[in-house]
């Protein structure tokens, strides 16, 4: 397969700011309150490979920026300019423009502007920065209309490698799980981002560094017979489960395999950094989601995963540190509960937690259910039920050169998820969550 460039797919976010502007209603000069800038008449690639302006499935981003502007102005894709004008946008001190196209990276970025006599020597510079790289400062001298060029093929190259190798390595853990369960006959089927990635791009979405799996709780408790065998120690890949932290410290209740044969900065791990094992972090895991059956009585449902979560707030106080600035954006009742929670658990010994959420978690083992839940998902999502219909014998889609399973019905779990699967998020969400710079935060 070709290489597969980040921001092709994903696109690019250009800033352009005006370090000084003029503002006419303060100079006395008209009514007008806007604080402008230079007229930006053209921004794109200057050999475009895209038809049109925009894309049917991804309104976030514009192929070029280009005038006369036809349709509704988009917000979502231009930020702080004043609006179209026959022949351009006037710039604010600071803009932003997503822009997608294939060309800008083949032929260069392209910027065509007008400096009008009122910026003119006013000491105001223009700097344009691509992905947070600031590619040059042009001092605002003289009037005029001015064309300038920018390469782009080294912006984002530390990004691209990270995503590069975590792509690779998280496809060599794929392709191992694919097989064990493939040998011992057992159901998983690729789940989230995971499984929008095969049926939206066909792999893994480009800016995306985590994998996730799903498995029915027979099939679970049939791989845990065999971990030690196929991901015993010294392989390259370890069988790691909740409660293997190390040090009585608490994660989450995820079970996940790690590849162990080389380092890649994730911060996964990072909150029992300092507690828990050491020899797990910067290596990339996988996380193998637990199905188990979700009561059809809505109350005893709803007091079930409320359960867990109590239980998981109660492990987070075996953490080796709490970050309460994750949770600011939760209501104040959370904020509250988090704090609550994690002050008891702290006082409690992990193993009787962890007792008592395999316990809660397998309620309904024996139960003729009609959904699953993700009794180990993100604290959250855990109350989320899926159809177990929607799995069945699951089938199997491409996945870059490999293949891999996904529910039967992967577009009624992907409705369920996403809405509209097929279109693209806002630009904000289109980064990596594992890295090391990223927050982490869901």
């Amino acid at each position: 397969m070709s290489k597969e460039y980040l921001y092709d797919s994903m696109g690019y976010g250009i800033q352009i700011d005006v370090t000084k502007t003029y503002n006419p209603s303060k100079e006395g000069k008209s009514v007008d309150t806007r604080d402008l800038g230079v007229l930006l008449c053209y921004l794109g690639a200057v050999h475009s490979e895209h038809d049109g302006m925009t894309y049917e499935k991804d309104p976030y981003v514009l192929s070029k920026l280009d005038f006369p502007y036809k349709g509704d102005w988009n917000y979502h894709a231009l930020k702080g300019f004043y609006g179209p004008e026959e022949n351009g946008t006037w710039t604010a001190p600071e803009n932003t423009v997503y822009l997608k196209d294939t060309g800008i990276r083949n032929s260069g970025l392209k910027m065509v502007y007008y400096v009008p006599q009122f910026l003119a020597g006013i000491g105001s510079m223009l700097r344009i920065s691509v992905e947070g790289e600031l590619l040059k400062e042009i001092p605002l001298t003289n009037e005029g209309m001015y064309e300038e060029v920018f390469d782009v093929n080294n912006v984002g190259l530390a990004t691209q490698e990270y995503l590069d190798n975590a792509h690779r390595i998280l496809k060599i853990l794929l392709t191992d799980f694919d097989r064990v369960c493939t040998k011992y006959g057992l159901h998983y089927y690729l789940i989230c981002g995971s499984l929008l990635g095969a049926v939206r791009h066909g792999d893994l979405i480009p800016w995306d560094d985590d994998v996730d799996v799903a498995m029915p709780r027979k099939d679970f408790d049939i791989l845990l017979q065999h971990v030690d065998e196929e991901w015993g120690t010294g392989k390259d890949i370890m069988f790691l489960n909740y409660n293997q932290m190390g040090n009585h410290s608490f994660l989450d209740y995820m079970t996940r395999i790690v590849y162990m044969k080389e380092e890649i900065p994730v911060n996964v791990f990072r909150k029992i950094h300092g507690k828990g094992r050491k020899d797990i972090e910067n290596h990339m895991p996988m996380d193998i989601y637990v199905l188990d059956n979700a009561s059809d009585n809505e109350k005893y449902h709803t007091f079930q995963t409320q359960f867990i979560r109590g239980l998981y707030g109660l492990g987070m106080g075996h953490r080796a540190f709490i970050n309460e600035q994750e949770y600011t954006n939760r209501d104040d009742k959370t904020q509250r509960m988090v704090k609550i929670l994690t002050s008891i658990g702290k006082m409690i010994p992990l193993s009787w937690i962890f007792g008592c959420y395999e316990w809660v978690r397998k309620w309904n083992r024996n139960k003729n259910c009609k959904n699953y839940f993700e009794s180990n998902g993100f604290i959250y999502c855990i109350p989320w039920k899926f159809k177990q219909e929607w799995f069945g014998e699951g089938i199997r889609l491409p996945l870059g050169n490999m293949t891999v399973m996904a529910p039967q019905n992967y577009k009624a779990f992907l409705n369920m998820h996403y809405g509209d699967f097929m279109e693209f998020p806002p630009m904000h969400v289109r980064k990596p969550t594992h890295s090391e710079e990223a927050s982490g935060v869901f």
